[in-house]
């Protein structure tokens, strides 16, 4: 602040003498003032702390805006985040006419805060920390507070970049882009979280960047998933629902088998993404054990251009069978299935474009999702599985960063017990 106020002093005092010695005095001081006007300001940045700047409209390296905030700072702290709110209202009758509990819920679903440091223009870290369901405390054990990502990039140059840390897997839309104004509806799709299990982050090492001919890519070596629960340190494992609960989230993750993953896009024209992404890895990481080699893949392709909003994918897991028989038979593991699938088709319009950053988007989402297409010998299917989702909503977005929705997902599934809902959200991100 010292360095400021001297030329600012030096500038008053020269101020009448300055005038009275040149004869266009009147522009002189003008600009004096308008120097003056600027230093002031300058201290008072000083004063108040220097703002952040605001994120991006576009991400970096497959982030959103928000989370990759800080590849766009000159230099040192960046701070941004992102919040959601969730009202969900349960239909009182299940798909085969009989009734159920009146049950409606309003959560706090996610608080983020991305923090990051630019070092130098070849080394930046980046994190997220979030809290969900209203944050982790001894009164409310059903919170959580955790580490989604912490990883430093090394930048080398546009092609080329080295990531390690703990890190979001490059799978499917959602994992990587979840801020709630980057999707439609006001919860993330079902298949992004049963079969590409979205929010997966785990520790690894890799490489990303953009190549010729608008391709852009990512590759890492990461922890594997473990199939196996642990009633003491709380990991759920795989389940005949979902192998969501194989996630290691970095949290002292057996590493006795790696795992790869990857993405590769192509942006033929502006607003237009084709891509696939994979993983694949041993999921059951104890010494000795047969191995379950867990393999995930999607397809996906998305269009955004004059209002109109298309997005398409598809994916599938299989789990070797040796591997998923030699579990216990009477664990939740030996129910996963050997083959899984699910897909997704969603089309938005705004009907708002062109009359500023205002957005009113209708849209319609279709899901189809099986859990169990395919289980080892012992296990039958549990038909409650296969499922069926249709969403009608719409998002409204004052700007960019604030979405408003409210949706209606007709959940069907085989055993005739699916539930529909009415779903209201609001989230931001900065």
């Amino acid at each position: 602040m010292k360095s400021l106020l001297t030329p600012l002093m030096c500038a008053l005092l020269a101020a009448p003498a300055f005038a009275q010695e040149k004869p266009d005095t009147d522009k002189r001081i003008a600009e004096l003032e308008r120097r003056l006007n600027a230093m002031s300001q300058e201290l008072e940045t000083q004063k108040t702390g220097a703002a952040m700047p605001a994120a991006a409209e576009e991400g970096r390296f497959g982030l959103a805006p928000s989370a990759s905030k800080v590849y766009g700072v000159p230099s040192g702290l960046s701070i941004g985040g992102y919040g959601e709110f969730l009202y969900q209202n349960f239909e009182s009758k299940l798909q085969d006419g009989s009734k159920a509990p009146r049950e409606t819920g309003l959560d706090a679903l996610r608080l983020v805060l991305y923090t990051g440091y630019k070092f130098n223009e070849h080394i930046v870290f980046n994190s997220e920390i979030e809290f969900e369901h209203g944050g982790y405390s001894d009164e409310s054990k059903a919170g959580e507070a955790k580490v989604e990502f912490a990883y430093l990039d090394f930048l080398i140059n546009k092609a080329v970049n080295v990531r390690a840390g703990m890190m979001l897997l490059p799978v499917g839309f959602i994992n990587e882009l979840h801020e709630p104004p980057a999707f439609l509806g006001a919860q993330r799709p079902l298949v992004e979280r049963r079969i590409i299990p979205s929010t997966w982050h785990e520790n690894g090492v890799g490489i990303h960047g953009e190549l010729a001919g608008n391709l852009s890519y990512r590759l890492f070596l990461v922890n594997g998933m473990n199939a196996n629960p642990d009633e003491e340190t709380g990991h759920e494992g795989f389940t005949g629902a979902s192998i969501k609960g194989g996630r290691q989230f970095g949290k002292e993750a057996q590493a006795n088998s790696l795992a790869w993953t990857g993405r590769l896009d192509w942006a033929p024209m502006p607003g237009a993404t084709l891509g696939f992404s994979f993983y694949r890895g041993n999921s059951n990481p104890v010494d000795g054990a047969e191995a379950l080699v867990t393999t995930l893949w999607d397809i996906h392709a998305e269009y955004r251009a004059s209002g109109l909003q298309l997005r398409g994918l598809f994916s599938r897991i299989t789990n070797s069978e040796a591997g998923v028989a030699a579990l216990p038979a009477t664990g939740d593991g030996f129910q996963t299935g050997t083959r899984q699938f699910g897909g997704y088709l969603e089309a938005g319009y705004d009907v708002l474009r062109g009359s500023g950053k205002q957005a009113l988007i209708p849209f319609v989402r279709y899901e189809r999702l099986n859990s169990q297409q395919r289980v080892v010998d012992g296990v039958t299917p549990d038909l409650a599985n296969d499922v069926t989702v249709k969403t009608y909503g719409v998002s409204y977005k004052p700007i960019p960063n604030v979405a408003m929705k409210a949706d209606w997902n007709q959940i069907e599934n085989r055993a005739r017990t699916g539930r529909s809902q009415f779903n209201v959200g609001l989230g931001f991100y900065f």
